[in-house]
């Protein structure tokens, strides 16, 4: 066979080995030197192919793939600073264990570090932040093609196993760079006769996890049975399944429950949120909890790891499905490397007593909930915080959300409404590294993961920063809705100190950018609209929510008033809670 006949071949036989793998999204950056691969890519019939322009969005838009789909996209680049792009998403993906495969073509071994053009160093490119990186070598006949399956094969499975993350195989490829028809059926292939007869991978493979440890469960059921204030505490959870069971722990048990936005419990109509009593400091003094359980992992706000600093429990227990350290404050007592469902269900089989607990936080919560019912009143003006609390509320059952980085999150996370019909939207965000990069694509990626249309609530930062990939709006399977919050500006650098050094904040932290959401909309094909109260907001949004088709809510809003908002809302909040106690 001629060097076009294997590397065609060759290439093809990658992508048929994903598919069998169950793989069906690639995400495809055109170049020159990854033409073997794209090619093989779009004629595969099971494939669906994406193709973006920008190789960041295209990492993002993986990662959002994988965190509704719970299956690796791939991502096919060409070489040079094309794979460099894929970094923060790879971050993301490895800090927050979602699986990714990256294909990155490269030049041949006799270009490198020669001055050749678009020439870099691929292999390893990512350091620490793969789970698994590998060089093939370059396309030949003298390369068993069982080896090159058994390959892909591995990848796979390091990209899906425990805990799952980023996986990178750097492919250098010789020109000419024109693929070819090739017969199935070659010298080279003829030890996978076996294989082409079948469907499956040459080596399938079977993650299995280990039952909880009885030790360790014995432990905790001792710690739980003992402590005289216990408090459960609800990270981030990935399965509907995991957050039931730690819901329904609080509740058998009668032990108080702090749910984060992350842990899909938030909005529950049973929740209580404790994160709104943690204004008062009048409640800090009087609940103080000996044992705190942390299901799952990290939380968004600040509010709760400060009060358990100052309560100094004595046992601090986190539960988690994989090995990852999680314990930014030192005061973590026990580690279990465990499915948080699996031990919540375990625990409320085998405890056979409730906690009695003195403080009632339902009155104070119900007139809570009131109070910040009157923030979203029809014709007043349409907040930041009244627009999170509408649409937490207003959100349909069978869409998804997704919270960008900075206020949005917080905002959601502190002022969500509980649900009354007991249906939460499942919440999606990239909570691993937590930057403002790549949101929309994430957004989008997430939506297509889990078949369903999605909210992206996100601010004028962040939208800036991922504008380019609003072109993949047009053209998805379910849509994306962007709920943009404008402020003009970098509206968080507004709640911490640097903002009373008037001299610099403005150029250097609030980075105002006076640029046209409206404009950017129509540049891109999108339906628009502003609404000014929050009678016509949630009128827009409901209509948005009800359309086959991605749109942009865009809100005005002002820092400065922002801020004075949040105060005298926590302020109102604070004198609420504080008189029931």
């Amino acid at each position: 066979m001629n060097h076009k006949q294997i590397t065609s071949l060759w290439s093809t036989l990658i992508i048929e080995e994903l598919v069998r793998h169950g793989i069906r999204r690639f995400c495809i950056s055109p170049g020159s030197r990854s033409t073997f691969l794209t090619a093989a890519a779009a004629r595969h019939p099971e494939v669906l192919c994406t193709v973006f322009p920008d190789e960041r969005a295209a990492a993002f838009f993986a990662l959002g793939y994988a965190r509704g789909e719970q299956t690796p996209a791939v991502l096919i680049c060409t070489s040079g600073t094309a794979v460099a792009n894929y970094f923060p998403a790879v971050i993301e993906a490895s800090v927050d264990n979602q699986p990714m495969l990256i294909l990155s073509a490269d030049r041949p071994f006799e270009l490198l570090e020669t001055g050749a053009n678009q020439t870099i160093r691929q292999s390893g490119i990512f350091g620490s932040y793969t789970r698994w990186n590998f060089e093939l070598p370059e396309p030949s006949g003298d390369t068993p093609a069982r080896a090159l399956l058994s390959t892909i094969d591995h990848a796979v499975r390091r990209s899906l196993g425990y805990p799952p993350g980023p996986v990178h195989l750097n492919l250098p490829f010789r020109e000419p760079l024109d693929p070819v028809d090739v017969p199935e059926e070659s010298i080279w292939t003829r030890t996978l006769d076996s294989w082409r007869n079948k469907q499956n991978p040459l080596n399938s493979f079977a993650i299995a996890r280990m039952k909880t440890d009885r030790t360790a469960v014995n432990q905790v059921r001792e710690i739980l049975e003992n402590a005289s204030q216990p408090l459960l505490v609800a990270g981030q959870l990935d399965t509907p399944a995991d957050a039931e069971a730690v819901l329904n722990l609080a509740k058998t048990l009668k032990i108080p429950l702090y749910a984060d936005i992350a842990s899909q419990l938030r909005m529950h109509p049973e929740n209580e949120p404790l994160q709104l009593l943690l204004l008062s400091e009048r409640f800090t003094s009087l609940f103080r909890p000996d044992a705190v359980l942390h299901f799952g992992g990290k939380l968004v706000g600040r509010q709760l790891a400060a009060a358990i600093k100052n309560w100094a429990p004595e046992h601090v227990i986190v539960i988690k499905k994989h090995s990852g350290r999680y314990n930014p404050d030192h005061n973590v007592t026990m580690s279990v490397e465990a499915p948080p469902g699996d031990l919540a269900n375990l625990l409320t089989s085998e405890i056979s007593c409730a906690h009695e607990n003195d403080l009632s936080f339902g009155p104070v919560c119900l007139e809570i909930e009131k109070e910040l019912d009157g923030y979203c009143a029809p014709e007043a003006p349409v907040t930041e915080i009244s627009a999170a609390r509408i649409v937490s509320g207003e959100i349909p059952e069978d869409h998804v959300a997704f919270l960008a980085n900075s206020m949005p999150v917080r905002d959601m996370d502190t002022y969500a409404a509980l649900r009354k019909n007991g249906t939460a939207p499942f919440c999606g965000m990239n909570r691993g590294a937590s930057g403002i990069d790549g949101n929309i694509a994430t957004a989008a990626g997430f939506a297509q993961g889990l078949g369903k249309p999605a909210t992206l609530l996100i601010g004028d930062i962040s939208f800036l920063h991922d504008i380019n990939s609003l072109t993949l709006l047009r053209n998805m399977e379910h849509p994306l809705h962007i709920v943009v919050i404008n402020n003009n500006g970098g509206g968080i650098f507004s709640f911490l100190p640097i903002a009373s050094h008037k001299d610099i904040f403005e150029t250097t932290f609030g980075t105002p950018q006076d640029y046209s959401i409206r404009s950017a909309s129509e540049t891109f094909g999108l339906p628009y609209s502003n609404p000014s109260t929050n009678r016509s907001f949630a009128e827009c949004y409901t209509d948005m929510c009800q359309s086959p088709v991605s749109g942009i809510i865009e809100i005005t809003s002002s820092r400065e008033e922002n801020v004075a908002e949040h105060r005298r809302v926590n302020a109102r909040l604070k004198t609420i809670i504080d008189r029931h106690l």
